[in-house]
């Protein structure tokens, strides 16, 4: 279950500004999450090196960690010492070179990235939807639980997302994203690339007003690796 007080600590005296995602670097291959911010706190859980978490800077009498979220794929929250995280956004950051409403086109350290938007047709897609039980608050999309509204109709979809490294094309299945509506455009959205481990990250922040969430897309060595999804609420 995802650690409620944690949140509402983090929330209290900031304001979650887009951009703070970071990636968990140890040697050891995973780090402790701790129920406070020192050393001798109890361990909650452990993250993988690798992994993305959802980071807030908010304990000011202990400035050498950070609190963290996990993505739904590990639901956990907690703190972190800083020298295991390192923010996406430190990475080299791939430039936005063209923006319109319904498309998104990144270019830069030899990749390429189109993002394409636009209407969603409820109406033509209903059989798809599944709803909460017992309730009539829209759950789930095409087995996956959905993003980007809170229970109700979504009006905007990613129509594709294609990535391309040194001229190739990385296959990005459909499943990755067609669950993730109410894009938001160019202003919340980021990519940045690790040339040192060769993975791009795809980030975006995505809301209608009550359902945000933000989600990140892995692609490692020419492949897409995974994507995670953080909740605020």
């Amino acid at each position: 279950m995802r650690k409620i007080g944690v949140l509402l600590l983090a929330l209290i005296g900031t304001t979650m500004s887009y951009g703070q995602l970071a990636k968990i670097v140890d040697k050891d291959g995973y780090v402790n999450v701790r129920e406070k911010g020192n050393a001798n706190s109890n361990i909650v859980g452990k993250v993988n090196s690798g992994e993305i978490v959802l980071l807030f800077d908010v304990d000011e009498s202990n400035p050498n960690w950070s609190t963290i979220d996990t993505g739904i794929s590990n639901e956990m929250g907690g703190y972190v010492h800083n020298s295991r995280l390192k923010r996406l956004e430190t990475y080299t950051h791939i430039p936005l070179i063209s923006s319109t409403n319904n498309e998104l086109k990144y270019s830069g350290s030899n990749i390429d990235i189109t993002i394409s938007m636009g209407a969603f047709d409820y109406k033509k897609n209903k059989s798809k939807f599944s709803k909460y039980q017992g309730t009539n608050f829209l759950w789930e999309y095409n087995g996956q639980e959905m993003r980007g509204t809170d229970g109700t109709e979504p009006t905007k979809h990613y129509t594709s997302i294609k990535v391309k490294q040194k001229g190739v094309d990385i296959a990005l299945p459909t499943k990755a994203y067609e669950n993730m509506f109410q894009p938001s455009g160019a202003e919340y959205t980021a990519c940045y690339y690790d040339k040192t481990d060769n993975t791009i990250y795809l980030t975006a922040n995505n809301s209608d007003g009550a359902g945000s969430y933000t989600v990140v897309w892995v692609f490692k060595n020419g492949k897409y690796e995974y994507n995670d999804v953080f909740i605020l609420f």
